[in-house]
């Protein structure tokens, strides 16, 4: 039962999430580029820009293990190897091939379960670091009539998140365990609005 207690799958120690909006102060009755004709005005009035920023440390991992079967719908768990330290040193892309040290993690003997706890919180999956931007541009033609422009732009610096590596401790030939292989996130998206109000 010592072995149940352990971080939860989702466990994230440091979560931050800014939003943010600014209304951009040039054109009409703003402090930079407030002159010049009513052409030149309504061009560079109403701007604002807002966004949300997004950081999080990754998940702990969850490690199983392939072996001789213990039972209906029971799963195996690694045994620890002393003394071993998991982690790998780098960039993430420099660890795709091997997220963590496998050496650390070895198939337990027959017909047991293993010593590894539910997840292991010396090493966990890949964070996040999103950042979302929108731009906005309100145009009076009218008293009556407005127009809305807008470009909004997902995961702006097209930064990668990577799902979490493969966990499954085998003895069979050229394993992939520490192997990421997928991306979790989506690239980089933009998408152009135009809106007339009235």
């Amino acid at each position: 039962l010592r072995a149940e207690k352990a971080l939860s799958g989702f466990d994230s120690r440091r979560r931050l999430t800014l939003a943010y909006a600014l209304d951009i102060p040039i054109g009409k009755g703003k402090r930079f580029l407030n002159g010049g004709s009513t052409v030149v005005q309504k061009f560079t009035s109403g701007w604002t820009m807002s966004g949300t920023s997004t950081f999080q440390d990754g998940f702990p991992l969850s490690m199983t293990a392939t072996g001789v079967a213990t039972g209906s719908g029971l799963g195996l768990r690694p045994n620890v190897v002393n003394g071993c330290d998991p982690k790998v040193s780098g960039t993430a892309q420099s660890k795709l091939g091997g997220w963590f040290n496998r050496a650390c993690y070895v198939v337990p003997p027959a017909f047991s379960f293993g010593n590894l706890a539910r997840t292991d919180s010396r090493i966990r999956g890949h964070g996040i670091a999103n950042y979302n931007i929108s731009v906005a541009k309100r145009t009076e033609i009218t008293e009556r009539f407005k127009l809305e422009f807008r470009a909004e732009f997902f995961n702006i610096f097209n930064r990668v998140q990577f799902s979490m590596p493969d966990r499954t401790v085998t003895t069979a030939a050229n394993p992939t365990t520490g192997f990421i292989t997928t991306q979790l996130n989506q690239p980089r998206s933009a998408q152009l609005s135009l809106r007339l109000n009235f």
